[in-house]
Parts: structure tokens; C-alpha cells; sequence
């Protein structure tokens, strides 16, 4: 069994077999946000998250990828002097508890022996500052290759600092990009909550008591029109790897995930703050995390094997040369 499935519990078993009886949308490109909104819909919110996933292992395009990264050993190091630089997500300061902070892939890169650097973002700072900031920090650091990693809405600002002018030269250096549970796309939570002005009030009150401006909110919201309704744009030379959970409404397990996944469940399969469905807009290749919520967090697994044979695989450069790792889906 591979490591992407290795949490699939004897009752996810019915639910795999029914899929069997599912003809149509063998084309990733056609199962987006909205057809497997519609697929929930007629089927449910498990069905549809679980057709998704098995989509991408069959996949000839990601398919491939999870196997051969499930093949590879996290073990031994040094392996590169390529540096890990990672982009810390939303509130990283105030709740390190939840690996917004990277705790986990800077333990394993310091396992591997690759040197680590944090960019020093906003907690919770606008796109165009944290974009700011980090394309500052690669255009300062010295010269030298650069594998990124992005937690959260950390996505969200590396996907608006490969838009600013100087970014051919602030990611000249970054060969690969590591997008864990990317927020790239917006989140529809963003929205829920500016539609709910009365309940939004409190956590108004708590920005400002913490020194964070609520409107930033509304730079996350998924919407055909927010600042993050652009397509990706990686440069040629760089490439990029999506890891995002895959929970049944069963595998969440905390109340924040529970919450968030009840409030977009309507929208289709999500992991608790981003729509699965989105996926399929991102260039790169996708790696889904069975049983996992917004945070990574599936339960009694520990994360940091996958993250420590991600950064093996890039840090060696092991891929088949025939998979597709530029722009496309």
C-alpha cells in the first residue's frame, strides 16, 4: 500500500469499491471545483472527495509522481547544499502549534543536512507586503540554489510575489517549490465570513486587539475577481509540488477543521479551508495526503516521513523525465 493511502481505514473500503460504478470524469481537467460541487451534489461530499483522489493516483500525470516519491528513503544526509527557505503561513507567530511556522519540513531539511532559512512575513500581513518581503529576502540572500517551501497562506504570497517585476530575479535561484496545503487559490471561508457582518464582529475586535488588519480577510477570499483569481505563472525553471489533505467528514478531528469543512461542504470537497477542487488550476504536481485536514493533520500519522521524502526527492532531483513538472494541469 502506498504512503498515500496508508491511512485509509477498513471503512473507507465501501466507499472505494463505489467508485467502480463512476465512469466519467477520468480527465482531471474536467473534475473541477464546480463539477465536483455538482458530483457532492448527487453522491455526497465523501464520494466526491474520494473520486478526486483516486482520479489523481490514476492520473498519468501525478500518478506516476506519488508512486515514485512513495518508493523513495528519507534517510542519510547530506544530500544537497541547496537551501530550504521556507514561507511561514497565517498567524505563525501567535499559533505555532499548528506547523504554520514550518516546524516540521525545517526539522527534517536539518535532518537531511541542508541549511534552513525563515522568511520573516507578517503574521498575518497583506499580499502585496508579504509578497514584498519575500521577494526582498531572495533578491538579498547570497547566491546559491533554493528549494521553497509554503505553508498555508504562505502560497497565497509566493503566488503574488511570481507576479511582481522583480520576480524573474528574486526566484532565479529557487528550482523547486514545496506547497503544503497552498491557499494559492483564496479561500471560500474568507467570503463566508464577509457575508456574516454581526458574526464577524468578535474576530474583528481580536484583529485589531492583536494588531492585524481584518481587510487583508478579503485579499484571501476566493472570488472570480480577487487578487488571487489569476492563474499561477512559475518560471521555466521552476517547478512545483502540491501536498494537500483529503479528509472524509470523519478523519477531522479538531474543532477548527470540523467547523471549516461543515461551512464549505456546500461548495464540495474540501479540506477544511481550501476547495480540493482547485487543484486541478495549479501547475506542478500533486501529492494528496488521505485522512489529512487543512493543517496536514491526519490522525495518528506522523507527517514529517513525507515531508522529509519530498525534500529527498528535490534535493537529489530524482523524476522521471517524462513527467510533466512546468506549467499545465
Amino acid at each position: 500500500m502506498s504512503r498515500s493511502s496508508a491511512c485509509r481505514q477498513p471503512s473507507d473500503a465501501e466507499l472505494f469499491a463505489s467508485l467502480a460504478r463512476w465512469q466519467g470524469d477520468g480527465d482531471l481537467c474536467y473534475l473541477t471545483a464546480e463539477r465536483l460541487q455538482a458530483i457532492a451534489g448527487t453522491e455526497g461530499i465523501d464520494f466526491a472527495t474520494a473520486l478526486l483522489y483516486e482520479r489523481l493516483l490514476r492520473s498519468p500525470r501525478h500518478g506516476p509522481f506519488i508512486r515514485l516519491l512513495d518508493g523513495l528513503s528519507a534517510q542519510g544526509g547530506p544530500l544537497s547544499h541547496r537551501t530550504v527557505v521556507i514561507v511561514p503561513g497565517a498567524f505563525y507567530r501567535e499559533s505555532p502549534h499548528t506547523g504554520s511556522d514550518g516546524w516540521m519540513p525545517r526539522e527534517e531539511a536539518a535532518r537531511l543536512g541542508c541549511p534552513v532559512e525563515s522568511i520573516p512575513l507578517k503574521s498575518f500581513g497583506s499580499l502585496e507586503e508579504n509578497s514584498g518581503i519575500l521577494a526582498d529576502h531572495l533578491l538579498r540572500r547570497p547566491p546559491g540554489p533554493v528549494v521553497l517551501v509554503s505553508l498555508s497562506k504562505g502560497g497565497a504570497d509566493v503566488k503574488v510575489a511570481l507576479r511582481r517585476p522583480d520576480a524573474a530575479a528574486a526566484f532565479a535561484h529557487v528550482s523547486w517549490w514545496i506547497d503544503l496545503a497552498g491557499m494559492s487559490n483564496g479561500t471560500p471561508l474568507a467570503g463566508w465570513l464577509l457575508a456574516r457582518p454581526l458574526r464577524s464582529l468578535p474576530m474583528r475586535g481580536l484583529f485589531w486587539w492583536k494588531g492585524h488588519d481584518f481587510a487583508v480577510v478579503r485579499q484571501l477570499d476566493r472570488s472570480a475577481t480577487g487578487p488571487l483569481s489569476v492563474p499561477v505563472l512559475l518560471p521555466p525553471h521552476m517547478r512545483a509540488i502540491h501536498v494537500m489533505g483529503f479528509p472524509r467528514q470523519r478523519h477531522l478531528a479538531t474543532p477548527l477543521s470540523r467547523r471549516g469543512h461543515r461551512r464549505l461542504r456546500r461548495l464540495g470537497p474540501n479540506d477544511g479551508a481550501v476547495l480540493l477542487g482547485d487543484l486541478t488550476r495549479l501547475p506542478g504536481l500533486i501529492y494528496p495526503v488521505w485522512g489529512a485536514d487543512h493543517y496536514l493533520r491526519p490522525a495518528g500519522r506522523d507527517m514529517r516521513p513525507l515531508i522529509g521524502q519530498i525534500l529527498h526527492y528535490v534535493m537529489t532531483n530524482r523524476h522521471d523525465p517524462s513527467l510533466p513538472v512546468a506549467n499545465g494541469t
